[in-house]
């Protein structure tokens, strides 16, 4: 009898949840992205530092930066746009290296280029090749639209740590 009632409590169980998932709007239900959805949207920097080389102590932080190969490495601060808002904002700190080629640039990748002789931080969305050669198609990541095509000649800095 405790069988049947069971399987009975979880039979309606399972019908009540189906019946509340066909209901709701699409747009009222959470749904986590699927991975294959999370890949497409979610643009992440690759790992420049192996943790190994990375030392915490109490009164400071170590890293060594083996790991770029001799590149030159400089600290950055950024200016209040709130273009780069989640990841960066007023008061963050950068750690950025001067890239040797397009090879160093990846899609998720935040790099500083200048147009306009401006320097812009902004995360990298696209990689391509026209008539003209390489270009990135970069956009801040609260920006709405991209910065259109940016030129390997216009790339100053590549973004590896960001400390805020």
């Amino acid at each position: 009898m405790k069988i049947y009632s069971f399987m009975v409590m979880f039979l309606l169980g399972m019908i009540a949840g189906v019946l509340f998932l066909t209901s709701m709007p699409e747009d009222q239900l959470e749904m986590p992205l699927q991975k294959e959805e999370r890949e497409a949207v979610l643009l992440a920097p690759e790992d420049r530092i192996r943790d190994d080389n990375i030392q915490v102590f109490n009164d400071r932080i170590v890293i060594d930066l083996a790991d770029l190969k001799g590149r030159k490495v400089s600290w950055s601060s950024y200016a209040d746009t709130e273009s780069m808002i989640p990841t960066l904002d007023n008061g963050c700190n950068g750690l950025e290296f001067v890239p040797a080629s397009p090879k160093d640039l990846h899609e998720g990748v935040v790099i500083a280029f200048e147009k306009n002789n401006r320097l812009i931080i902004h995360r990298i969305q696209k990689i391509g090749q026209d008539k003209e050669g390489w270009f990135a198609i970069t956009k801040g990541d609260n920006n709405q639209y991209t910065d259109g095509k940016v030129r390997w000649a216009e790339v100053r800095y590549v973004t590896f740590g960001i400390i805020c």
